[in-house]
């Protein structure tokens, strides 16, 4: 079998630019070696069906119209990419929405330790309830993997948004408040 560098000289050879010297020992080393010539047979052939093969003019702006095609898909790959700072930031979310419910795990907890029954059925609510907050995670996780393949923009809207509604809803809660306090 040849090797890259035969590889090259067959290839010069071919395309008919290659030296009297190289040519010369492509010769000595097709003659030791069978399969470098076979090789070098077929690439003799691949060249000749290439050069008689019947040429078609390609369409007007197939070329610009294949680019921009591509230019396209890579521009959407790029989009569907979460980043690092959304994933950061995600990831904070979840962990501020699960604080409240880690204290008061915490808190039941230490008032269980005197009480192994208690304690027992407090870990088995625990695993119980992880269980639930994981595959309700899992789901709005799946969810959101689809609304982004669907929706490449969702992730600003989605960022727009929330602090908006968020405020919102703080604001008619306290409302809410100040009109039920006397």
């Amino acid at each position: 079998m040849a090797n890259q560098r035969q590889r090259q000289i067959m290839q010069e050879a071919i395309d008919e630019q290659v030296t009297p010297e190289r040519l010369r020992q492509l010769q000595q080393s097709m003659d030791t070696d069978p399969d470098q010539a076979a090789e070098y047979n077929r690439l003799r052939q691949v060249d000749r069906y290439l050069k008689t093969a019947p040429m078609e003019q390609a369409p007007e702006g197939l070329a610009l119209r294949v680019l921009a095609r591509l230019a396209e898909g890579l521009q959407s790959q790029t989009m569907m990419r979460p980043t690092s700072l959304a994933l950061a930031i995600g990831l904070a979310a979840v962990a501020l929405a699960l604080m409240p419910m880690i204290g008061i795990l915490g808190s039941l907890l230490i008032s269980a330790l005197g009480n192994a029954a208690v304690l027992s059925a407090l870990i088995s609510q625990v695993v119980s309830l992880l269980a639930t907050i994981a595959n309700t995670m899992s789901s709005v996780v799946e969810s959101a993997q689809m609304l982004l393949q669907t929706y490449p923009e969702a992730p600003v809207v989605i960022v727009t948004l929330v602090p908006a509604a968020l405020f919102w809803i703080w604001r008619a809660s306290r409302n809410n408040r100040s009109a039920t306090e006397p």
